[in-house]
């Protein structure tokens, strides 16, 4: 079998994505690449990112690709949880501090992005799937309604609602979780206007 037939079953295994670092893991030079793209076999999305023709290529997993450190947080993240059943127009992504993200916002204007210090930024960090089955990083859910009821103001009516019940009313509801990071996030006071109502 050829380097470029080994290549393009790797990326097939790999939801028929694959990025310049995860090709040189896996043993190809950057050149097996380049040909695969001069064969129209592999189309360049971003720089580094590349996918098979045809594939699917959303939103979470471009934002994944350009914001590496980024997390995707707030209505996004409400979504991914399942906490809203309403897709956000624009995506959120919380990063730390300092982080440039300015290449990313002169080409899409669809995603709000949050900044926080470095001692917040991992707290209730995860890994899931996107609804197109690619690994990305988003928030758990108690990180995910605080968030929600720190920027109230900013949040669409519908998802701050949905969110809100859909979190209190959930057999799975983790309130030792909620108060600890409500306690790290100084927001003890506002998570008790919301328990007091919804418990």
């Amino acid at each position: 079998m050829k380097k470029k037939d080994r290549l393009l079953e790797v990326i097939k295994n790999n939801a028929g994505v694959i990025t310049t670092k995860e090709v040189l893991e896996h043993g190809f030079h950057k050149d097996t690449l380049k040909a695969l793209v001069v064969d129209a076999k592999l189309e360049k999305v971003a720089t580094g990112l590349y996918a098979l023709p045809h594939e699917n290529i959303d939103e979470y997993l471009y934002f994944t690709h350009r914001i590496r450190k980024g997390v995707f947080s707030h209505e996004t993240a409400a979504y991914l949880q399942g906490l809203t059943t309403k897709i956000p127009s624009n995506y959120v992504m919380t990063i730390m501090a300092g982080d440039n993200v300015s290449r990313v916002t002169r080409l899409k204007d669809n995603i709000n992005f949050k900044y926080v210090n470095k001692e917040l930024f991992e707290l209730g960090k995860v890994e899931q799937l996107s609804p197109f089955g690619r690994r990305l990083s988003t928030y758990d859910k108690e990180r995910t309604v605080l968030d929600i009821i720190r920027d109230k103001d900013r949040i669409e009516g519908q998802i701050f609602r949905e969110t809100i019940r859909t979190y209190f009313l959930n057999d799975a509801i983790n309130l030792l979780r909620l108060s600890q990071y409500a306690m790290l996030m100084d927001m003890e006071d506002e998570l008790i206007q919301y328990t007091e109502i919804m418990l």
